[in-house]
This record gives structure tokens, sequence and C-alpha cells, in this order.
């Protein structure tokens, strides 16, 4: 449409991998407006995907969402102050708006104020919106989601590999180890428990990677994953190395590119490792149940969740006290822990995935010495 010369892309209460999972629509966004002005509107949480990234007129941070652990979350006025704020950093100039993932009332109303056309799925106040969608339903797949959504747009988009938006070669990095061995990232992290796996079975997995197949074993995470990543770690019988709070978005993405192998749950890591072609495990609870976007190698997903599980994870993460604060790291929630997924269902993946050379006799009585 070459009446669209400024673009606002909205990218609000999400978090980085929910981002990265929906870079491919940027492209998509790009390639039907080549001559367009593309601004970004992020969470605080999205921030470090695409603090280095080029093609965008301005990339704007909100705050409205997504409180980091240990604090409170905006009050209403708070949240009043903060999308006056974004309101006057936007202005009223843009030709069209499209905000992805499930939005709120409150950023539809945002982008009402900011584009002449708006394009989103439908909140309380469906009106603000140009398009014809209903709400963002939280059991369905949001790659089929964004391209729906892009369709209403008029722009039409493939499910593609998630593109990593910054010059990985201008990324600031710091030395990390570089194992003499087969290198194997475990990413246990997550802003929601019922994402994560119980500590005492990710140490059986990684002192079975070690003795098994004589991997080097690195543990990647936030620096408040530090604790949840030491217990694993003291619960183990081998060596391991932990980087939790050590690495960038670019520093992580440069260890999975020399990584063998990734067994995370479903963040950001997942994104990263498909988009430099590292072969991955996935162990998953109701945020995904296989792949929807085409790797370079395909990964390989674990997931043992219910229909029934599903559906009262899903009413618990979408209260609105939740979204505000990012997250819930309730662990001693029933739903915690990904209890469905045994050891054995992780390493008969790690097998299926055949980049890992099992030792031989000799060696494994050295592994295991």
């Amino acid at each position: 449409m070459s009446d669209v010369h400024r673009i606002l892309v909205v990218l609000d209460d999400c978090g980085p991998g929910d981002a990265l999972c929906l870079s491919f629509c940027l492209n998509a966004v790009r390639k039907a407006h080549p001559g367009a002005t593309i601004d970004l509107l992020v969470s605080a949480r999205a921030w470090p995907v695409f603090e280095h990234a080029g093609g965008f007129g301005r990339v704007i941070v909100s705050h409205l969402y997504g409180a980091p652990p240990g604090v409170q979350p905006r009050s209403r006025l708070g949240k009043v102050i903060e999308l006056a704020r974004l309101a006057l950093r936007l202005g009223r100039n843009y030709d069209l708006a499209v905000t992805f993932l499930w939005g709120t009332t409150a950023i539809n109303l945002l982008a009402r104020w900011a584009a002449h056309r708006s394009f989103g799925y439908a909140n309380k106040m469906p009106w603000l919106l140009d398009s014809a969608l209903d709400s963002y339903p939280p059991s369905g797949e949001p790659i089929q989601l964004a391209i729906n959504l892009l369709a209403a747009a008029g722009v039409s988009a493939d499910a593609e590999v998630p593109y990593i938006p910054f010059n990985r070669d201008t990324q600031p990095s710091q030395p990390h180890p570089s194992p003499a061995g087969n290198l194997v990232v475990l990413h246990t992290g997550s802003d929601w428990a019922c994402q994560q796996w119980l500590p005492e079975r990710w140490a059986v997995v990684a002192d079975s990677l070690v003795s098994r197949y004589g991997a080097e074993v690195l543990f990647t995470g936030l620096a408040e994953e530090s604790e949840y990543i030491e217990n694993i770690r003291a619960q183990m019988r081998h060596r391991s190395i932990s980087l939790a709070g050590k690495t960038t978005v670019g520093d992580l993405t440069e260890i999975l590119a020399r990584a063998a192998l990734c067994v995370c749950v479903d963040v950001l890591t997942y994104e990263l490792a498909q988009a430099v072609g590292t072969r991955i495990v996935l162990l998953a609870g109701q945020s995904r149940t296989r792949a929807v976007v085409a790797g370079l190698s395909r990964p390989i997903i674990v997931n043992r969740t219910t229909p029934e599980l599903r559906t009262a994870i899903l009413n618990c993460k979408t209260r609105v006290e939740k979204a505000s604060y990012g997250g819930c790291r309730f662990y001693a929630c029933s739903m915690a822990g990904l209890r469905d997924i045994s050891v054995d269902d992780v390493l008969e993946a790690i097998e299926a995935q055949g980049v890992l050379e099992p030792l031989r006799h000799n060696q494994l009585i050295e592994a295991e010495a």
C-alpha cells in the first residue's frame, strides 16, 4: 500500500522468547511496505532482543507490564502515567499499527491514539481496532495467530525460522570456556514455574550427558536463575559450568552456535538455537505441543501435558495479576515442574537427535573416574 509511510509494530506484554519467535513477522511487514519507516514498541523484557537491532526508525521500551522479580507491578495510576509517557513518545503520525499476541485494552488504546489504522486481537474495546479478529485464544499456536493477524492487516507471511535482529559481529562478548569435547547447553530457567523441570531430574540428565557422551555441560540463564541452577549442580556427580547472569543475548547466540546440542525449556533460548541451526531437545508444558517453525534443524519436543492440565495452566497464566508480574515462580504449585516428563523421556530424545557419540568402554571408565 503506497499510502503507508510510518508503521508501529507493538510487542508489549511479552518476553524475549515470544518476541524472537515472531521476528519473521517484522520481515514480512518490511517486505510488504519497503519504503515505510517501522518503529517498534517493545516490553522491557523483550528489549535485549532488539537493543542492537538495525533497520528500525525507533525502538521504544514500554514499562506497562512485566515487573522484574521482587518488584511490585505498577498500580493503576502508574500505568496511566506510563501510558501517557508512551503516547507522548509515539505521537499521532503513524499510518498503521499492528499489535502482536494478545495485547491489552490499554495497548489497543495506545495504538489507536498513535495510528490511523490499528490491527490486533480484540480485548474489552474491540471498536479500537480495524481488524475483525476475535480475542486472542491462549491455547492457539502463536505463529499461525500472527500470520492470521498480518493477513487482516493486508500483509502476507509464511512461518520461517526465527531470525536474529542484530549483527552478531558487533555484539559485545566476554571470553567464555571453550570445551575440548562436545558442548551441550542446558537452559533451565523460565518466568513460569509451570514451564520449568524439576532440578533433581535436570541433575540426572546432566550427569548422563557427561558419563555417556563425555559432554561438556554448560548451564545458561539469567542472574535471578542462579540459585535454581546451583541447586541442580549441587545434585550432580560430575563437573559442569554455569554462566547464569554472565551472558548477553549476543553471547548466548554465539555459545549456542558452538554447541552440539541444546536442551532447554520454552524460552528465548529455543528460538536462538533454531536461528543458528543447533540441534534442540525442548521440554514443553502448555506452551508448545509441536514445532510450528521449520528451523535449520528440526527440534524434538518432549511434552507430556494432558489437555486438562494444559487448560488449567492456561487459565492460571492468563490472570491479570500474574501477567502484570511477568510470570509466576511458585514452585510449590501442583502444576509446576513439568512433572509428567521423565528422565528417560529426555534421554531418549537426546539419543534420537543423533549428534552425540557415545563413549567407548575405556572412555566410559575414564569419565566415571
